[in-house]
């Protein structure tokens, strides 16, 4: 695991600060405590001068803060593009394979090409034509999101066989059969962003 210079820094920062009791707020806060009380508690001091010195400390804290903000927004790099299920691909050609998502979801392949409105013979043939692969592109989506949502292949076909409200009751994989494997990725489209139907 990385440990970042300007998370160590902060840590030093923040342990500075509560040494010089930066942190009292609570003390200082308390009901039915005197200004006399504050003073000897530490909240405020009876020496105006150190007083100062603490404001200038604090002020000095905030900007280091902000440079340390500003240094990890610079370091966070943005999520590397990977492939999700690769396994559901041809190796040779890198496009979707028809036979390996139908072994995938658990269904021949006869009925998962008829219901993408794809020829059975011309899909046998040559499961990662590239003129399957708009038809194949809303099952694969559909199988990516579930596949982050649930993980295992097992628990994604599980809920492919689960009765949804949003398909009138039916199940995910009797509508993709069906010939409405874009409604499947609607749905879970949206719930993978957040959106309600």
């Amino acid at each position: 695991m990385k440990t970042f210079k300007g998370l160590e820094k902060k840590q030093q920062v923040r342990e500075r600060a509560q040494k010089r009791s930066l942190y009292r707020v609570k003390e200082i806060a308390t009901p039915g405590k005197t200004s006399d009380d504050l003073s000897h508690a530490g909240g405020v001091p009876e020496d105006w001068s150190s007083y100062k010195s603490i404001v200038a400390e604090v002020a000095s804290l905030r900007d280091e803060v902000l440079v340390l903000r500003q240094g990890l927004t610079v370091s966070r790099a943005p999520d590397v593009p990977r492939v999700i299920l690769p396994e559901l691909h041809d190796e040779n050609t890198g496009r979707i394979d028809a036979q390996k998502v139908a072994d995938f979801m658990g269904v021949p392949l006869k009925p998962l090409a008829e219901g993408l409105g794809l020829n059975y013979k011309a899909v046998h043939r040559n499961p990662s034509a590239s003129g399957f692969q708009e038809a194949l592109r809303p099952v694969k989506r559909s199988l990516e999101i579930l596949h982050e949502f649930f993980g295992p292949k097992e628990t994604i076909r599980v809920w492919l066989n689960t009765p949804h409200p949003d398909l009138d009751g039916a199940t995910s994989l009797d509508t993709i059969l069906e010939g409405k494997a874009f409604a499947v990725s609607r749905i879970l489209g949206s719930a993978w962003n957040g959106v309600p139907l």
